[in-house]
C-alpha cells in the first residue's frame, strides 16, 4: 500500500488532477479428465496495475505487469498524456471516498494449501459416479475443475484504501444418455469457497437426469400454454434482463425499462435484486473495481421497477449515488455490470408448481437465448426448447425440436407462481433464479 501511494503522489506532482492505482493478483487453475485420466491441467497467472489519470475531466489510462520502479512511472506518464489528449467529459472523475467494510466469508485461507492431486482426485470420482449413474448413461464428455484466488488493492487520490481476497472452485459434468439410436445430453455443477463445499453427487444428478428424462422427446403441436422454466433457463432470461437494468443502457435508450422508473413493469410477485455482498455468490466483494462499497440493490420490488445499477460515471450523469456496479481487471477501465443478479425466491415449492399444471410444458433447456435469440430493445424472443410436458399436475413425455417465442415485458406480468429454490449457478457469470411458471406462451411444434 505504501509504495501505491507513493505512486498516487508521483501521478499528482506530474500533473494529474486525480489519480487512481488498481492493483491486481489472480492465480485461475483449469483441469479437464477424461476416462479416468487427466486430459489437461493448466495455471495461469495474473499481475499488474491499472492507472487511471483525470485532467480538466479528461480520462488517461495506462497498465502493465512489470511492478519495476522505472516501468510504473513510465505507465503513469503514459497515462498522464492520454488523460491530456482525451476530450473533457463532465462526468469523469473519482467517486467520493467511502467506507467499506470487509466480507472474510468471500476467502477460505485453507484453499491455497489444496494440492493438485487432491483436484484431480475429485474430478476422477466425479467421472466415476457418472458412469455408474444408470446404464443409459454412457458416456462423460468431459468432467472439468476450475478454480481461481485473487488479491484486489485500490488507491486513488481522493483518500481511498482498499484491498480484500476472494476464491472460489467449482467443479462441472457434462454426460450423454443413450436409448437405441438416440442420444441426449446434461449438464451439472457445484461450487463453492473450498473443495469440501463440493457436491458432486448433487452435480452427477442433475447431469444424469437431465439426459436420461430428455430420452424419447418429440415435438408437441404448436399451441399457447402454461410454461414452466427450470432455474437454469431462469438464469439465462436474468442475464438477458440484466442488461436492460443497468443505467447506460437505459441513458443510451437501449433498454426495454427506459421511462419505466416507479412503474409497475412485472407481477406483483416479481423481485429482482443485484447484491454485491450476496454471500453465496461468485461475483461478491466488499467494493467494486472504483472503490465504492457494494451493496444490496432492489431493481424490482413486488413488480415495479425501483432502481437501476450505476456505475460512478452514470451515476453523475442521472444524479444519483453509483450502486456499486463497476467491474474490471487490471487491463481495463471499470464497466457497469451485475454482480450477483437474481429473481428473488416465492413461497412455493417446485413439485407445487408442477402440480398445478394440467396442460404445460416444463422448460429445462433452451437454445440462442443469450446469442441473438433475444432483442434487447423490444424485448422479443423466440428460441428452441427441450425439456418434458406435463399433464394433470404429472410429467409425461419427453419434448424436443419446439420453439417457445414471446415478450420478456409481457411474460414478467405473467409470472405467476415463483418457487422457493433460487440458487446461484455459475453458468453465465453470477445469475440466479428460482422454478418460475408463466401463464402463456407461444409454442411451436408440428
Amino acid at each position: 500500500m505504501d509504495k501505491i501511494e507513493q505512486w498516487i503522489d508521483y501521478a499528482l506532482k506530474n500533473g494529474a488532477d486525480e489519480a487512481e492505482v488498481f492493483y491486481e493478483n489472480t492465480l485461475n487453475n483449469n483441469i479437464e479428465v477424461y476416462n479416468q485420466e487427466v486430459e489437461s491441467l493448466t495455471s495461469a497467472k495474473a499481475k499488474g496495475i491499472g492507472i487511471r489519470i483525470f485532467i480538466n475531466n479528461g480520462m488517461g489510462f495506462a497498465y502493465t505487469s512489470d511492478l519495476t520502479k522505472d516501468s510504473v512511472r513510465r505507465v503513469i506518464d503514459e497515462a498522464i498524456e492520454n488523460a491530456k489528449i482525451c476530450p473533457p467529459d463532465e462526468y469523469n472523475g473519482l467517486p467520493d471516498k467511502q467506507v467499506y467494510a470487509e466480507i472474510p466469508e468471500i476467502y477460505n485461507e485453507n484453499y491455497i494449501n489444496i494440492d493438485s492431486k487432491d483436484k484431480i482426485q475429485l474430478l476422477l470420482e466425479m467421472e466415476k459416479t457418472a458412469k455408474l449413474y444408470n446404464k443409459k448413461i454412457t458416456k462423460v464428455i468431459s468432467a472439468s475443475y476450475a478454480d481461481q484466488i485473487t488479491n484486489i488493492q485500490l488507491t486513488n487520490s481522493k483518500g481511498f484504501k482498499g484491498q480484500f481476497s476472494s476464491n472460489y472452485c467449482y467443479g462441472g459434468i457434462y454426460v450423454a444418455a443413450e436409448r437405441e439410436s438416440e442420444m441426449q445430453t446434461g449438464g451439472g455443477m457445484t461450487f463453492g469457497r473450498h473443495i469440501n463445499d463440493l457436491n458432486i453427487n448433487k452435480a452427477v444428478a442433475d447431469a444424469c437426469n437431465t439426459a436420461i428424462v430428455l430420452l424419447g422427446g418429440q415435438p408437441v403441436k404448436s399451441q399457447k400454454a402454461e410454461i414452466v422454466f427450470d432455474k437454469k433457463v431462469g438464469i439465462l432470461f436474468m442475464y438477458v434482463l440484466s442488461n436492460s437494468l443497468n443505467a447506460e443502457a437505459v441513458q443510451k435508450g437501449r433498454s426495454l425499462f427506459k421511462d419505466k422508473l416507479n412503474l409497475q413493469v412485472a407481477n406483483s410477485n416479481v423481485s429482482i435484486i443485484d447484491d454485491g455482498k450476496y454471500i453465496n455468490g461468485l461475483a461478491t466483494s466488499p467494493f467494486d473495481g472504483e472503490g465504492v462499497p457494494s451493496c444490496k440493490t432492489q431493481l424490482i420490488k413486488d413488480g415495479t421497477l425501483k432502481a437501476l445499477m450505476y456505475d460512478t460515471y452514470t451515476a453523475k450523469k442521472a444524479g444519483v449515488k453509483s450502486t456499486g456496479n463497476a467491474s474490471r481487471s487490471y487491463r481495463s477501465t471499470p464497466v457497469l455490470t451485475t454482480t450477483n443478479f437474481y429473481l428473488e425466491n416465492g413461497t412455493e415449492s417446485k413439485e407445487s408448481i408442477i402440480k398445478s399444471v394440467s396442460d404445460g410444458f416444463y422448460v429445462m433447456e433452451v437454445s440462442g437465448l443469450v446469442t441473438g435469440g433475444a432483442n434487447h430493445i423490444t424485448g422479443d424472443f423466440s428460441v428452441g426448447a427441450t425439456g418434458r410436458w406435463i399433464k394433470n399436475g404429472e410429467f409425461s413425455t419427453a419434448v424436443r425440436e419446439v420453439t417457445i417465442a414471446g415478450n420478456i415485458m409481457t411474460m414478467l406480468k405473467n409470472i405467476i407462481s415463483i418457487a422457493n429454490d433460487m440458487e446461484i449457478i455459475p453458468i453465465i457469470g453470477s445469475f440466479g433464479s428460482p422454478t418460475f411458471k408463466v401463464s402463456e406462451l407461444a409454442i411451436s411444434g408440428k
